[in-house]
């Protein structure tokens, strides 16, 4: 007796533990899929498309000022001093090409002096330290007469412009370059939802949104993003997602993309909590479910064991039922969440309502048309999945509808007969029909206008049903079928249960006989058979 025991609350709490692992797995799937999606791929594309920003403006300027100086160094630079009908003609090219994109940049040509030949302002740009030929960009530009090069310059307000140009004339006669201000440069890459910063070949941080992410001793973006590259990153007392690469245009250039978590992190915290109060109260009542279960049956063993083996297996095949069923929604809820997020919504809805229902109450037996109505919720769920491809139709006789019918009893067999009733051009057409047979007996057809059962098949799913054998004999494929036969037989008694049949006409049809209860002549029904 000990061991019986010991083995009936092994098995009780396999199946009272499957809904803590599936809350788990909810809860673990939820965390990692919001991450996914709210935090890499959110940070991901902003960072793609910004990327892509930065290079179209660095490239469209370098392109712009090659051009504009070979206009210069055709003209020369002493020609263009002297000449003030080629100035004026300079000077309208070049606000064309800034005036394009109502940026607000700025263009400058300097003598090789570092004197202003012309610009789109009467003086030079006001930096904290001013331009000259002798260091920075300039002298960079006179080293390299044939590159374009591009620098970030610091303003007295303390935001850096980014210039853009190239030396002129054969000898370096002189400097045109264009300067972008860093506003326009800050707002090409703004995003709601994450922060961004450039930074040049030494790590020094050139622009900024979102937030300070520079230290501010030595001008470099901080040493935690540095040495994170990708990856989560600690600084300032928070916690950051943050992501980087090069950018495609000469210059060693880099682009951060930097997404606070600290407060997902704290929601993450607080569904744990949530999680924990949760299992710290479902498992110790599943537990003391258990053990009430558990006495319980020892209990009708002791009275009557041939009642408690009945009520052990009708309970191991409702057990089974309920987690079968649901794996399977769950499976079609994640295969409509790519292909639509809105069907695949409604069906959780459904799913929520069935399982509502299945838990709802302790009574075995409901009246047929209360349970035709979550029916109706699966065979919804099942509509959002296959489309126009599936075909229901029913056909009910009023006389039936206040019927007691096990609960969900119909549902395994319209989930068979979705599975395998699919005619060779792929669609799918169901019949119920629920009428009375006789004074005392109602019967329930479902059927399904597929390719139907090979005679052998089905004479072996007959001898199986006849024999009482269940999935470990043989239907691996008709477990709900043979669950549904085994409960009825439970239930009624030997006289009752289903029978497989393939009509003439093509498809497989099931047709199940059960007594002719209304609600109150359940319980002295059972008393009778008892």
């Amino acid at each position: 007796m000990n061991s019986y025991r010991e083995s009936v609350r092994r098995t009780l709490m396999k199946f009272a533990l499957i809904p803590v692992l599936l809350l788990v797995l909810l809860a673990v799937g939820l965390v990692v899929g919001s991450w996914e999606y709210h935090v890499v791929q959110q940070s991901d594309v902003s960072r793609i498309v910004a990327r892509e920003v930065l290079d179209g403006i660095f490239s469209d300027y370098a392109m712009r000022a090659r051009e504009a100086a070979g206009r210069v160094g055709a003209a020369t630079v002493p020609v263009l001093r002297r000449n003030g009908s080629e100035r004026a003609s300079l000077y309208a090219y070049l606000y064309h090409e800034v005036n394009i994109a109502h940026d607000g940049t700025q263009f400058f040509l300097l003598d090789s002096n570092g004197a202003l030949i012309l610009g789109s302002k009467n003086g030079l740009p006001e930096m904290r330290i001013p331009l000259q030929p002798s260091w920075g960009v300039l002298c960079r530009m006179r080293e390299r007469p044939d590159t374009v090069c591009a620098e970030f310059v610091v303003r007295t307000d303390g935001r850096q412009d980014l210039i853009i140009g190239q030396s002129v004339g054969e000898e370096t006669e002189g400097y045109l370059f264009f300067v972008i201000p860093s506003e326009y440069l800050v707002r090409s890459i703004t995003s709601p939802h994450l922060g961004f910063a450039l930074t040049d070949a030494f790590g020094n941080a050139c622009i900024m949104t979102g937030g300070e992410w520079e230290d501010g001793r030595q001008g470099k973006i901080l040493p935690a993003f540095s040495s994170a590259v990708r990856g989560i990153a600690a600084a300032r007392g928070e916690q950051y997602f943050v992501t980087s690469e090069p950018l495609a245009v000469p210059g060693g250039w880099r682009l951060w993309s930097v997404m606070p978590v600290s407060n997902l992190f704290s929601h993450y915290l607080l569904g744990l909590v949530i999680l924990l109060c949760v299992l710290a109260v479902l498992v110790p009542l599943l537990l003391l479910s258990v053990r009430r279960e558990t006495r319980a049956r020892i209990r009708m063993v002791e009275q009557e064991e041939a009642r408690v083996t009945a009520v052990s297996e009708m309970r191991r095949l409702e057990s089974q039922f309920n987690p079968h069923f649901l794996f399977n929604t769950l499976e079609n809820v994640r295969f409509m969440v790519k292909l639509d997020p809105a069907a695949a919504q409604h069906m959780l809805m459904e799913l929520a309502s069935l399982l509502r229902y299945s838990i709802k109450g302790e009574a075995r037996c409901v009246p047929l048309s209360e349970d035709m109505t979550y029916t109706h919720s699966y065979m919804e769920i099942q509509q959002y999945r296959f489309g126009k491809r599936l075909r229901y139709e029913e056909e009910l006789a009023p006389d039936v509808l206040d019927c007691m019918v096990p609960r969900l009893f119909l549902q395994p067999l319209l989930e068979n007969a979705v599975r395998y009733g699919a005619s060779e051009d792929g669609t799918i057409r169901i019949a119920l029909r629920a009428g009375m047979a006789g004074h005392d007996t109602v019967e329930v057809i479902v059927r399904d206008y597929g390719m139907g059962m090979e005679k052998e098949k089905l004479a072996h799913v007959r001898g199986l049903l006849q024999a009482g054998k269940g999935k470990a004999e043989g239907i691996c494929t008709h477990t709900g079928i043979y669950n549904v036969h085994r409960r009825l037989e439970l239930m009624y008694g030997m006289g009752f249960g289903l029978t497989v049949w393939c009509p003439p006409d093509g498809g497989t049809a099931v047709t199940l006989h059960l007594p002719a209860e209304r609600r109150g002549q359940r319980a002295e029904a059972g008393h009778s058979r008892g």
